[in-house]
């Protein structure tokens, strides 16, 4: 065979090359298409990613949108999809195949997160999620790209498209709240615990409503701050907001109410409560008010215009009773107002309607029944038989015959420096009419003075009327005598002026002021002794007697935040006898007049200090006895009915039963705990419960694949959770204000359901009930429940932590807040169960100190635990944190108060060692710097309340908007 040719080689390779150039132009025509199509695709990719991620993000939980907000959420999908560019062009609604909407929820038994129940949405937007909030978005997009080089292969399209799934980021967030004594300094009452002497005692409210009339024009100074306070270590006390506005809150007073069914009858009780029905219990009117200025402490002018003080609250329009008129603190009559009740006399005995000084050798008060009568400082001379100097059996028969009915200026006129008048002579001397020698009707003797804003009213006048009390209040045999044998009885429990007392030489009338009111602690009464031996005793049925007549100043029955003090004033404090509800009203008043009286004072039982000297007439009571003495017109001898020159230390706000002394006396709790309602303006605990409750607002609204849970702090008070881990977002809040034990009632729309603190032996129920402010510093107690609520473990009692737990796969927050630095520590045992680890929370180790140690690497151990990884097992024996690889657990301090106000607590001791300390858990929860001695600015949340709950709330919401919210998982 010949072999070929080259002509014949090239017809050979020709056909050849052109196939292959055939075949390399459809692989270059394959890779030119393919590759737009992938660029189509990444844009494809692109719009749906950014649709998916901003229609999930629209999607919330308010309670005011429709259906977490679907409608919406499609809309923005779709317009984010069709804004991105697709191939030179933008995508149109018909390239958008499918919009859909889901839940990423937690499933506890496989304990991992996955989007179930999708529901096409691309029409119409009536889906329902089963429960809760939609917090997932698909967004499927399908185009067709078309071909250029492949269509010599008969390809005209490509099908192109993508799909993109975006959800919120799960969180599970611990509220780890301070609830401490120290939270509550703003709205402390008085100085008793202030500064370590409680003899010294005053009064804290800066509100310039009080008595300026008898011995109060020379105390004032301690019944209203002008200035804040400090204690020992510097922390503030500032002035408080009980009765006027402050840079700490609104007035406290106003956040009691009462319910009018029973007030025609307040013996009866008020049990059921018509919550649409209370009307303000100690603000029971509102005159007008202009000026004030709660930032410089500035209280309100009134305008008491037709005030009327027998007003209860429940007319029309109510006038009165409290808060009294301003001219009730000099007891004058101003602008059409007229005093009520008995005004005391000025030292030349006089009633004086006009003139307000109450200092001076004119206007001031009279020290004594002596001077009062103008006798001077010793008894007269030259008259048969001679009284001894001491005055130990002097009285004067017509001041003993009519006592504060007596016009005893007219009769100090008529009688000169003489002895004392036969009452007989001086009647018949002015014709035998009682109108000539007495005051006229209108100011004779009711048996109770008014004090001005919200004091109340009074018994106590000095020197006390000198009749026999006579019947009970609304008999119309009553007569207003004598306050310490109407209202106090012998040790034996008899009338003091009948009966000898037991516990003294002496007896008869002289008893009561040598047992009852000689002492020598600065005290108005004396120590009563012990309770099965008393010195003496109180009439508490005639004390509520008086209570219930004339102006009301307390209300019917007292309730505030779903706390049911009384509900109503019983006849008597006899406990074995009534319904339970009786038999704790009794309890309750018994223990309230007990602390007015003064029956158990402590240093911590003070109101507004120790009794005062009155001026001149230095506080003493004459210990010997008085014999009896007859005139030479008398046919039988008689007693003086006390020692004209006894001058008992003068109470402040004891004896004035007013809102004033009840606020303080719930403050206080009778017994050394702390009763006002949650709901209360308690600064500054009512400031923090303001912002977080701001804050899951926002939560509930912005997160709504969050889940929160809450405790709080206070050792002994508070020691446990608060609220779940949930979604409850309504009983969250409600457990800032409402007892713990109504939360679950509350939720379920009872209305009327309250919480006595307190049983029928006055001992305090249950600590945590109430959410107020009380206890010490005990940090690693809040964050050790924190990790609890925080964790995954099975082993958690659901009773205590409901059947909702911390969900594996979910970022830990923990926000801590505190106003202090730790004192206090429980002893905490880790019981180490892989993923199922958790705190088991011991005893405590009591207060140790501010700033000890040991108390604050307790806090610390705490939050390195809770950083921890955790372990992908439930092994015993496994140490496990909280943290994840792609979400370590953080812990969010902030410093919050009254301790790190510069200007409130300038020379704050502690401040440094609490800001160091709030530093350092900074660094072991993550959220800080290594080595810092404090924290940012914004971290450090202080101001007015205002400032404090917008700085609060800000500091708070940047946190849960930090990271990522809404993340693409396909």
């Amino acid at each position: 065979m010949r072999p070929a040719t080259s002509r014949s080689r090239q017809g050979t390779v020709l056909p050849m090359l052109a196939m292959c150039l055939i075949g390399l132009c459809s692989f270059v025509a394959l890779a030119i298409d393919l590759g737009l199509l992938a660029v189509s695709r990444t844009q494809a990719q692109n719009a749906a990613d950014v649709a998916a991620l901003v229609g999930a993000r629209t999607l919330n939980n308010k309670p005011t949108s429709t259906n977490s907000n679907l409608y919406q959420a499609v809309q923005l999908a779709r317009q984010s999809a069709t804004g991105n560019p697709h191939m030179g062009v933008k995508y149109n609604n018909a390239d958008i195949n499918k919009i859909e909407v889901g839940q990423y929820l937690y499933n506890a038994s496989a304990q991992e997160f996955s989007v179930s129940t999708w529901a096409n949405v691309t029409s119409a937007q009536t889906a329902i999620p089963p429960s809760g909030s939609w917090t997932a978005m698909q967004v499927t997009l399908r185009t067709s790209e078309p071909t250029y080089f492949m269509r010599v292969l008969g390809v005209n399209t490509m099908p192109s498209g993508a799909r993109a799934v975006a959800v919120y980021r799960p969180r599970d967030i611990a509220f780890v709240l301070d609830m401490t004594g120290s939270m509550a300094y703003s709205s402390s009452f008085n100085t008793g615990n202030v500064q370590n002497n409680s003899f010294d005692n005053q009064s804290l409210n800066p509100d310039d409503l009080y008595p300026t009339f008898g011995h109060y024009a020379s105390t004032y100074a301690e019944l209203r701050a002008t200035s804040n306070q400090a204690n020992g270590g510097g922390e503030a006390y500032p002035r408080n907001n009980f009765t006027i506005g402050t840079p700490a809150g609104p007035p406290i007073v106003r956040n009691y109410f009462f319910d009018p069914s029973n007030i025609s009858n307040p013996t009866s009780t008020a049990t059921t409560v018509n919550s649409s029905s209370l009307l303000n219990a100690f603000h029971r009117w509102s005159p007008p008010e202009s000026g004030a200025d709660s930032t410089s402490y500035t209280p309100p002018t009134y305008d008491f215009t037709g005030y009327n003080p027998d007003h209860k609250g429940n007319e029309g329009s109510p006038k009165g009773p409290v808060p009294a008129p301003d001219s009730y603190g000099t007891m004058t009559d101003v602008s059409g107002i007229t005093y009520a009740g008995d005004r005391w006399r000025r030292a030349n005995g006089s009633i004086d309607k006009t003139t307000t000084s109450w200092s001076g050798s004119t206007n001031r008060a009279a020290y004594h029944a002596a001077d009062l009568l103008g006798y001077g400082s010793s008894p007269p001379t030259g008259i048969s038989p001679s009284f001894t100097t001491n005055w130990l059996n002097f009285r004067d028969p017509v001041w003993e015959t009519y006592g504060y009915d007596l016009d005893i200026e007219k009769y100090r006129t008529t009688r000169g420096s003489g002895a004392p008048l036969n009452p007989a002579t001086y009647l018949s001397s002015n014709s035998g009419n009682l109108n000539n020698i007495l005051v006229p009707a209108a100011d004779r003797y009711q048996g109770y003075s008014m004090g001005p804003g919200y004091w109340g009213k009074t018994f106590f006048i000095w020197p006390p009327d000198p009749r026999d009390p006579v019947g009970n209040p609304g008999a119309t045999n009553y007569q207003a005598g004598d306050w310490r044998l109407r209202y106090f009885l012998d040790r034996s429990g008899d009338a003091f002026d009948t009966q000898s007392d037991n516990n003294s030489a002496t007896s008869g009338t002289q008893a009561v002021n040598e047992v009852l009111l000689r002492n020598g602690s600065g005290y108005t009464v004396s120590a009563y002794g012990s309770t099965s031996n008393p010195n003496w005793r109180i009439n508490y049925t005639a004390v509520l007697r008086w209570i219930k007549s004339g102006p009301m100043v307390l209300p019917p029955n007292l309730r505030a935040g779903r706390i049911r003090y009384y509900t109503s004033i019983p006849d008597d404090v006899n406990t074995s006898s009534g319904t339970t509800e009786e038999r704790l009203d009794k309890v309750f008043w018994k223990n309230y007049i007990d602390y007015v009286i003064g029956w158990n004072y402590t240093s911590n039982t003070n109101l507004y200090g120790s009794g005062d000297s009155w001026s001149s007439a230095s506080a003493s009571i004459t210990g010997s006895d008085l014999t009896t003495y007859k005139y030479s017109w008398e046919s039988n001898s008689k007693r003086p009915y006390m020692r004209y020159t006894d001058s008992p230390s003068r109470p402040r706000l004891h004896f004035w039963f007013g809102p004033l002394s009840m606020m303080d006396f719930i403050a206080a709790g009778g017994n050394s705990t702390n009763w006002t309602p949650g709901t209360a303006y308690e600064a500054h605990s009512w400031q923090l419960k303001a912002g977080v409750n701001a804050v899951i607002d926002d939560v509930q609204n912005n997160h709504p694949n969050d889940y929160i849970g809450m405790t709080f702090f206070a050792a002994n008070q508070h020691n446990g959770i608060r609220v779940q881990m949930g979604q409850d977002y309504k009983t969250m809040q409600n457990a800032l204000f409402y007892p713990k034990s109504l939360l679950g009632t509350i939720k379920s729309g009872n209305t009327t359901s309250e919480y006595r603190p307190y049983n029928t032996s006055f001992g305090n129920v249950t600590g945590d009930e109430i959410p107020n402010a009380g206890g010490s510093t005990d940090p690693n107690t809040g964050l050790a429940y924190a990790f609890n609520l925080l964790s995954p473990s099975a082993t958690l009692p659901t009773g205590t932590y409901g059947t909702v737990k911390g969900r594996r796969g979910a970022a830990k927050i923990v926000i801590f807040e505190t106003d202090g630095v730790p004192n206090t520590y429980r002893n905490m045992t880790f019981n180490k169960k892989g993923y199922d680890s958790y705190f088991t929370v011991g005893s405590s180790s009591g207060n140790i100190g501010n700033g000890n140690t040991t108390c604050q690497d307790e806090a610390y151990k705490v939050i390195q635990q809770i950083v921890k990884p955790m372990s992908s097992n439930n092994n015993n024996g496994v140490d496990s944190g909280l943290s994840l690889p792609n979400a370590p657990a953080r812990v969010y301090p902030v410093a919050f108060g009254d301790l790190f106000d510069v200007d409130l607590a300038p020379a704050a001791t502690f401040r440094p060692t609490a800001l160091s300390f709030m530093a350092k858990c900074a660094e072991h929860g993550g959220t800080g710097p290594a080595g810092a001695t404090t924290l940012t600015d914004d971290r450090i949340i202080t101001g007015t309340y205002q400032q404090r709950i917008a700085r609060l709330r800000d500091h708070l919401q940047r946190i849960f908007q930090s990271g990522v919210s809404v993340t693409l998982i396909e």
